[in-house]
């Protein structure tokens, strides 16, 4: 309200505690623009999981690694969390052997996995610097979190266009990498991971040679004579599920069989997806598999009932006799709107016939064939539908407790 009064004065000199208390802030996350000049120089590291749905081997994890310099990433799928311990000790080892290096520093965020009896001694031993986030801050490991988001969504991408079930996500999330490592990132000026790596070290194969297919597609692969009779098939029907990282092969994979296919040897149907559209997800519909067609009406005997007629025997109007009508049900609809509908199972529903005592005394000549009508409902009839001889058509409406009344068997 009063500038003048504060003028020569610095605001960092003013300390108030309740200030401090009511509105005390985060600290901004500056970007980072620190690159590292040598691959493997620091590593970036973070653990995703658990999924819900296991994977066909049984992983429900997966651990990532990236290089800071390339931004080449490695992917393992994990069993359990605690794996995370002997991978990367043996993801050290491979760098050393193929590349001549040794990791100096390790990134990663503040989970237990990473500081536990197994990691911290040897970090030690070989003298890494391991370097993790605050508590509840995985911003300070922004490369990782962000690299799995990008990863995720890419895994999605692919479950979503080919209608993979959610149980090949460790396959999809392997064929993303091996995607993500070969396509330019902005990241790096337009420039490929793999490219980057390859031009420290000349050495390093960046490509197997495979064309890319399109994920989740049907594909064939050869069965070789050995494994097959002279009027067996010549291939088995697989699904399209990523590349080998060990041979230079397609995987595929069988569910009859339920095996893996490593070969080379494959023809592929890249504009037919191997699972319908029902598995999206793992989800099946039913009404797709069973439309409304191929409902069948009740198939239930029936025989036309009249009150105003009187029965022949005493036996026809038994319990042991139901009546049955099948007359239509009116509809004020036209028929050229109900044409367009799909057809609807039938309902059916007990009519209500009472036929007097003396009209049973009546027709029997004979007292000893007198039989008591009892007042139980017949069977199904359609619904609405009533005897033109009963005396109480305005008792639909009612209870069926009510309407049905005594029975003589409780008597």
């Amino acid at each position: 309200m009063f500038p003048h009064l504060f003028q020569g004065l610095d605001i960092s000199e003013f300390h108030c505690e309740t200030c401090e208390l009511a509105k005390h802030t985060r600290v901004s996350f500056p970007i980072s623009n620190k690159i590292s000049s040598y691959p493997f120089h620091l590593i970036h590291s973070d653990i995703w999981g658990p999924s819900t749905i296991s994977n066909v081997f049984g992983a429900c994890w997966f651990v990532s690694l990236i290089d800071e310099c390339t931004r080449v990433t490695w992917i393992f799928l994990l069993k359990q969390k605690s794996d995370v311990s002997i991978v990367i000790p043996n993801f050290h080892s491979m760098v050393q052997n193929q590349f001549g290096v040794k990791i100096k520093s390790f990134r990663t965020d503040n989970a237990r996995d990473y500081f536990n009896q197994t990691l911290s001694p040897y970090f030690q031993s070989q003298g890494i610097l391991h370097d993790s986030s605050c508590v509840n801050t995985p911003q300070q490991n922004g490369v990782a979190e962000m690299k799995n988001g990008h990863l995720l969504n890419t895994t999605r991408a692919l479950l979503f266009q080919g209608n993979v079930p959610k149980s090949y996500w460790g396959e999809a999330v392997l064929t993303t990498t091996y995607m993500i490592n070969r396509i330019p990132s902005r990241v790096l000026d337009n420039k490929r991971p793999v490219k980057i790596l390859k031009s420290f070290y000349p050495h390093f194969r960046t490509s197997n040679g495979l064309i890319p297919r399109v994920f989740g597609c049907t594909a064939f692969v050869h069965v070789h004579s050995q494994h097959r009779d002279k009027l067996d098939p010549r291939a088995i029907k697989c699904v399209f599920l990523g590349y080998s990282s060990t041979k230079k092969g397609c995987k595929c994979y069988n569910l009859q069989t339920r095996k893996f296919y490593i070969s080379l040897d494959v023809t592929f149907i890249e504009n037919k997806h191997f699972f319908p559209k029902s598995f999206l997800q793992g989800e099946i519909s039913m009404m797709e598999d069973s439309p409304y067609e191929s409902f069948q009406p009740l198939d239930l005997p029936h025989v036309s009932t009249h009150g105003d007629e009187e029965p022949e025997s005493s036996e026809s109007i038994t319990p042991e006799s139901p009546n049955f009508t099948t007359e239509p049900v009116s509809s004020h609809v036209p028929a050229s709107v109900t044409c367009n509908f799909p057809q609807v199972p039938k309902v059916y529903s007990r009519e209500k016939a009472i036929l007097e005592q003396k009209q049973v005394q009546e027709s029997n000549s004979n007292p000893g064939n007198e039989i008591m009508v009892r007042s139980d409902l017949p069977l199904h009839t359609q619904l609405g539908e009533t005897s033109t001889g009963s005396t109480d058509n305005l008792d639909l409406d009612l209870p069926i407790a009510v309407r049905k009344g005594t029975r003589e068997c409780t008597n």
